[in-house]
């Protein structure tokens, strides 16, 4: 039985996108792969290659950090939680060395002042561990003064915070009010069904010489665009540890199919409330972001492509302004067009360390993938 959506699928551009897939695959780029494209909140269309079979979960890194951000918005809806709130209102650990002025809004947008802030497997385990490492916390820079991106520190708040305002455990409170009303399995747990793809590194960056940033800047339009490494290859394959994947790191550790994320985003969608709409379209930090001084276009969950020309140095399609979503590192793709109606995931198994190559993959793979869809 074909499903509602189906009529609105282009085969042909469908069969573009798994053979620009299937030549990553088969050049070497990645090893095993997975796309789920869903509208109406049906997948559509879907695939999987290389060494990866349809029960094979991927490590999502970032992308995990919508999924919990948009955990965090029933308490924004009854005022729980407020966004102009010091998050020390919340957790008093919290408000030392400065971080007193740090407001929820500037914790959800990046803008908190201590992106490398540390919390390691002694304290992440625990409520009174995690809040015992904010209290060592410091400043890098005044809250709200920039933007820079905060790879693991802020969702670590932002998940002490669920948990603080449910009086549960932020991984039952994400599953009960994000993933579960999709239909999926969780996405953050200590422990899914089905194996998981082992991530591994590839090729080399080319340095910061001059003929390296020429090279570069033809690809990225600019040398100032060319982003910095805010996060390395050694700490993000650490994630193949099934310790640090039984963690649920918040800001990181989910495991998933493409199918689970894309249908996900679609309960974004199902969802008119306000605050989802709000979440999923409203820029609440259009600031630029330290590292390439493109704007933020934050959301208080994730981030949108905008109509300024930066749109595909986000990770989303060019032609799809109202697009909101978090990518992953090294090029885990997770979208939904707000327009059109289509999510879109796309799971590999490689952190590819030469930028222009993984923005050229980004790209292909984004447009081709936007296609397949007809309005």
């Amino acid at each position: 039985m074909s499903t509602p959506g189906a009529g609105r699928v282009d085969a042909a551009a469908v069969s573009r996108l798994e053979a620009r897939i299937q030549q990553e695959i088969d050049a070497g780029g990645s090893l095993a792969a997975q796309y789920a494209i869903a509208v109406d909140g049906e997948v559509v269309a879907g695939a999987t290659f290389g060494a990866a079979t349809p029960d094979h979960r991927f490590v999502i890194f970032s992308a995990t950090k919508t999924i919990v951000a948009m955990a965090v918005l029933p308490h924004l809806a009854d005022g729980s939680l407020e966004l102009t709130a010091p998050v020390a209102r919340y957790l008093p650990e919290f408000a030392t060395n400065g971080k007193d002025r740090v407001s929820v809004l500037q914790l959800l947008t990046m803008q908190g002042g201590f992106p490398q802030a540390p919390m390691g497997p002694r304290s992440w385990g625990t409520s009174a561990g995690r809040r015992a490492q904010f209290a060592e916390w410091t400043l890098d820079w005044q809250p709200g003064t920039q933007t820079e991106y905060h790879p693991i520190s802020a969702h670590w708040v932002i998940a002490e915070l669920i948990e603080t305002l449910s009086g549960r455990s932020y991984v039952d409170v994400v599953h009960e009010r994000v993933t579960g009303p999709a239909g999926v399995p969780p996405i953050l747990a200590a422990e899914i069904d089905g194996p998981v793809v082992a991530v591994r590194a590839h090729g080399e960056h080319p340095g910061t010489s001059d003929a390296a940033m020429a090279e570069l800047a033809e690809v990225f339009g600019h040398r100032d665009l060319v982003p910095a490494i805010s996060i390395g290859a050694e700490a993000l394959l650490s994630m193949n540890d099934p310790r640090a994947q039984a963690a649920c790191i918040p800001g990181g550790g989910g495991r998933a199919r493409a199918a689970d994320v894309a249908l996900t985003y679609q309960s974004f969608l199902a969802d008119g409330s306000p605050w989802r709409r709000d979440a999923i379209g409203t820029i609440r930090n259009g600031s630029l972001n330290v590292g390439d001084q493109t704007p933020a276009n934050r959301t208080v969950a994730g981030v949108v492509a905008g109509d300024d020309g930066y749109a595909d140095l986000r990770w989303f399609p060019a032609h799809a302004p109202r697009a909101f979503g978090h990518h992953g590192a090294g090029g885990q793709l997770c979208w939904v067009d707000t327009d059109t109606g289509m999510s879109f995931c796309f799971l590999h198994d490689t952190l590819e360390q030469h930028p222009g190559a993984e923005l050229t993959r980004i790209r292909d793979i984004n447009e081709l993938a936007h296609a397949c869809i007809r309005p």
